[in-house]
């Protein structure tokens, strides 16, 4: 099965220092997205199936449009770096304000641009060495629809172990098949890996053109885990309202038990998440939704950040644009929650 969509998934991380005032500095409203499409998936890069991460820094200026914006990390180097900066540079928001005026801000943003794959509508488009998905028929006939992406290694002879359901909206079915489908893959022999893979459950007349980018918040990296140099994942249950803000969170399970709890019910709590759907109309339900913290991706004390550089003493004047909306296909303008790239940056 060749990936028949792809995505790009945007969060809020945590603003720099210098320069610019942080976005979320004391006494600040911060910026608010009213404009904010995923950066189209380069062509060249697509047709190559290579999957990547690029984190910008950026000012919101006092009418809502961007202006300056830096690469600071890119993996891999090379591919989607410019992509990236052109999509942030579309975007448009409601200014951040100080004392009712509006000022100018910078923050942090990370855009993901991850290969998905669609579910199939019926058990007869099931065969291969990986099969889709097959799109639950409750569901189907509900009407409803959302995503559900996996966690797996391969071996060295092509076999899947160890699957688990990392992200889900919403929870039950679109899970297990899902982890039905993965766990009857079987690939060529290769080196070992760990995969991600993401799975949209669209209808075949979906009504859903452009699906709202999930949008995680961010909180400060626990001291604790800093000190000691450890990494960690919080796998979280939330109930979302129909426009995929966070109503309620708790905790599922987490590695090591207890060190990031805090941090990850304070994203979870001031996130939104892309919504299921039903009939095309955005539903309340049920996620599920895996936070990874890792310190050498945050600011840690005494670690040297990637973003210390003070941008130019130019600061572009306020204008105000009317945004032209590019033609694109669906598959290049979907947003997805990805859990490769739920790390909050303090």
């Amino acid at each position: 099965m060749r990936p028949a969509a792809l995505a790009a998934a945007l969060l809020f991380a945590a603003p720099a220092a210098d320069a610019w005032e942080s976005c979320d500095q004391k006494g600040i409203t911060p910026p608010v997205a009213i404009q904010r499409e995923a950066p189209g998936y380069p062509q060249a890069v697509r047709s190559i199936g290579i999957e990547g991460v690029v984190e910008v820094s950026l000012t919101v200026l006092r009418d809502g449009s961007v202006g300056w914006v830096r690469v600071f990390r890119a993996e891999p180097r090379g591919y989607f770096e410019q992509a990236a900066t052109e999509g942030v540079r579309q975007w448009r928001f409601e200014p951040a304000r100080a004392n009712g005026e509006p000022i100018e801000c910078r923050m942090r943003t990370r855009v993901r641009f991850a290969l998905t794959d669609p579910a199939a509508t019926a058990p007869a488009s099931v065969g291969g060495a990986r099969p889709q998905p097959v799109y639950p028929a409750t569901l189907l006939q509900q009407r409803i629809e959302g995503y559900a992406e996996v966690e797996f290694d391969r071996d060295a002879d092509g076999a899947i172990k160890n699957a688990r359901i990392i992200a889900a909206m919403p929870r039950g079915e679109f899970e297990r098949a899902a982890l039905a489908a993965v766990r009857s893959w079987h690939k060529a022999p290769a080196a070992p890996a760990h995969e991600t893979r993401r799975f949209d459950f669209r209808l075949p007349d979906t009504m859903l053109d452009v699906v709202p980018a999930t949008l995680l918040a961010s909180a400060p990296f626990p001291m604790a885990a800093c000190e000691r140099r450890v990494t960690g994942r919080v796998m979280i249950e939330a109930e979302t309202d129909a426009e995929g803000r966070v109503i309620e969170a708790r905790i599922l399970a987490a590695e090591p038990a207890g060190l990031f709890d805090a941090s990850a019910l304070a994203v979870a709590r001031a996130s939104r998440l892309s919504p299921a759907y039903r009939d095309g109309q955005p539903i309340a339900a049920t996620a599920l939704l895996t936070l990874f913290f890792d310190p050498e991706k945050a600011t840690c004390p005494n670690l040297r950040s990637p973003d210390r550089d003070k941008p130019p003493a130019y600061r572009p004047e306020p204008r105000v644009t009317r945004h032209d909306e590019r033609p694109s296909h669906r598959a290049d303008r979907l947003t997805a929650l990805s859990a490769g790239v739920a790390q909050p940056l303090p």
